[in-house]
């Protein structure tokens, strides 16, 4: 493995064959390509790690080749290297978190009509553009509404729906998908033979599971334990912190008994080893949903639960408390033996307690007479009544 380039840099896709799980935008675009019926403006929409800045800088590359191949780019001619090197004047990336006013917008639209150096089209990629101003926005519309015809816009964001609809309606919209675990497994896998990586299988679908559909965050994780040495499913699960299945397991079975005291222990473990609590909840619930998937129906108001409690504990004060009063409030409070005790029959012993005490008391109390000024006679005695 080399320590000089990062795995992530080092394996990042050349070509549209390359890029991982995304068939169909890089199907649509390498027609496009192999047609020379290319977009001026398009927005490519999806989270971090998906391949959103990968995919525009190989557009930028197919659509200046000079050899193209069915719409990939050959990464031979000159335009192709120049673009790879960085050297190219004809392809510009901007970062629309820290160029987003509207004086950079302003010397963008003196730049695009000026015609290419030396390739076909002057390509443009605005990263995070969501993050441009509302004045800069207007800037770039007056661009988008009458494009010159030799350039062409990529924009990449995360989160498209602060993008304005005006600029919206004027781009070419390609959604990419959250990267199958599969597909991230597959992947690494494949990483770690090219590499010299000891990795297992089981340690290669953990890191897929955490990366959370990124591909790219797999790879950096994947790096990061690959320095400790072989990539066994024991590390995985110690630095990443993730639960083993049995206590998932153990936590979930306590909640639908509705068993407090072997739930709360869980809780405290996690504490005292420094876990992290809203990890574990996401755990719990892709545990419960596997378990639900396998015909455990009765987990599904556990899981609904679970989700959320991992909602509100971001809000709270202290996450330990909060989830343990959760527990309690969903299971009972602890009874004197340390198992839970229903609300119902706390409330129907209080009472039957309360019925006693008051039964005592009212065999101890004297009878009262109905006469209260005869104290002196005895309770039933009954005097003879005159005749008339």
């Amino acid at each position: 493995m080399s320590g000089e380039v990062a795995l992530y840099r080092k394996w990042r896709p050349q070509r549209f064959a390359e890029v991982v799980g995304q068939e169909l935008v890089v199907e649509t675009l390498k027609r496009a390509v192999a047609q020379g019926k290319l977009s001026h403006a398009y927005l490519f929409a999806g989270q971090r790690g998906v391949g959103k800045t990968t995919v525009a800088r190989i557009l930028a590359r197919a659509a200046n080749c000079l050899s193209p191949e069915e719409g990939e780019p050959c990464n031979k001619c000159e335009n192709c290297r120049r673009i790879l090197s960085g050297r190219s004047l004809d392809m510009v990336e901007i970062d629309g978190a820290s160029n987003r006013g509207i004086d950079q917008i302003r010397r963008l639209r003196e730049e695009v009509n000026y015609v290419p150096a030396g390739a076909r089209y002057k390509v443009y990629i605005i990263d995070e553009v969501h993050m441009l101003t509302n004045e800069a926005f207007n800037a770039l519309l007056k661009t988008l509404e009458e494009p010159p015809p030799h350039v062409i816009f990529i924009f990449a964001t995360t989160e498209p729906h602060k993008v304005p609809t005006t600029i919206l309606s004027r781009c070419q919209i390609f959604e990419f998908r959250p990267i199958p675990e599969e597909l991230i497994k597959g992947k690494l896998l494949e990483i770690a033979v090219a590499e010299g990586i000891p990795l297992e299988e089981s340690a290669a679908a953990l890191i897929a599971r955490r990366a959370s559909g990124s591909l790219r965050d797999a790879e950096v994780l994947l790096e990061q334990l690959a320095q400790g040495g072989p990539v066994t499913e024991e590390r995985v699960v110690e630095l990443l912190g993730l639960p083993p299945r049995e206590e998932l397991d153990r936590f979930l079975d306590a909640l639908a008994g509705k068993r407090a005291a072997p739930a709360l222990e869980t809780v405290e473990g996690l504490w005292a080893r420094g876990r992290d609590l809203g990890l574990f909840l996401e755990e719990a619930v892709r545990r419960a949903r596997d378990r639900i998937i396998a015909g455990e129906g009765e987990l599904v108001d556990v899981a609904r639960r679970l989700i959320g409690w991992r909602t509100e504990l971001p809000r709270s004060a202290s996450p330990r408390i909060h989830l343990e009063l959760e527990i309690l409030a969903a299971c009972g409070p602890l009874g004197p033996q340390g198992g839970a005790v229903s609300q119902g029959t706390s409330e129907g012993k209080t009472r039957g307690e309360k019925g006693g005490e008051a039964a005592e008391e009212m065999v101890e109390a004297p009878i009262p007479t109905g006469d209260p000024g005869d104290e002196g006679r005895e309770v039933g005695s009954q005097e003879a009544l005159p005749l008339e």
